[in-house]
């Protein structure tokens, strides 16, 4: 197996994600936010890359049988029903409803990456499993960080540089890293002993302080709070199998 991150949310090659699995990370907060939301009884989530595309998708099905949620400039969108906080997506709420969520950097990010071979959604609510997953395939992997507004995401890269240790503990050799993994690997270490100091440093952990999501960064960095994997396949995120 061997396992690659990339650290800049552009597109990759199609053919090279061919026969690869590919765990898309958000942790503030779009893959905090299905995992979360799938935990709670959703019955599915349909990640749109515009809020005009969500309204318009909405309009599909039946009335009362879906919710809107999503953010941009991390705060809820007009007309919305849910914003893009973990915390707001409990039973009470999304139970047994489809979710039609669309967010700046994450929902996106699945779009990106749709010709992978098995596309998962990881952070640091579900980071075991994921690892148990990625592991069961024994396929190549690529870890994809939705990232901040096309730029490196710290949060998510450390995120990804846990699951890269996870399954390298967990592997059975040969499991080759590129440099890029060992790079996120070191960068975890940097921060395993409090990961939360890593969603203070970064840009889009300072950003949703100053917006009033403090309880959020506390709330995205739970670990192995969720024991399930959501799985995107035709468009569409559920728990894998």
């Amino acid at each position: 197996m061997q396992i690659d991150i990339q650290f800049l949310p552009f597109p990759p090659n199609p053919h090279l994600l061919s026969d690869r699995v590919v765990v898309v990370i958000d942790v503030l907060r779009a893959t905090s936010v299905m995992v979360q939301a799938l935990s709670q009884g959703a019955s599915e989530i349909i990640p749109i890359a515009t809020v005009e595309e969500a309204f318009q998708m909405a309009k599909v099905f039946p009335r009362g049988s879906v919710l809107l949620g999503g953010e941009r400039e991390s705060q809820k969108i007009p007309g919305f029903d849910l914003g893009n906080s973990p915390r707001e997506y409990v039973a009470e709420r999304v139970k047994g409803k489809k979710l039609i969520l669309t967010t700046t950097n994450g929902t996106k990010a699945f779009r990106m990456v749709s010709s992978g071979k098995e596309i998962l959604a990881g952070s640091f609510l579900n980071i075991e499993a994921t690892a148990q997953r990625c592991l069961k395939s024994d396929r190549d992997l690529l870890i994809f960080p939705s990232g901040d507004g096309g730029n490196l995401s710290l949060e998510d890269t450390i995120c990804g540089g846990m699951l890269i240790e996870l399954i390298t503990q967990k592997g059975a050799p040969p499991i080759v890293l590129t440099d890029a993994s060992q790079c996120a690997k070191i960068l975890y270490q940097r921060f395993k002993d409090d990961p939360i100091e890593a969603f203070h440093l970064s840009h889009h952990g300072k950003e949703l302080i100053s917006r009033g999501f403090r309880d959020d960064l506390a709330y995205c960095c739970q670990i192995n709070m969720i024991p399930l994997v959501p799985l995107f396949r035709e468009g569409v995120v559920r728990f894998s199998d």
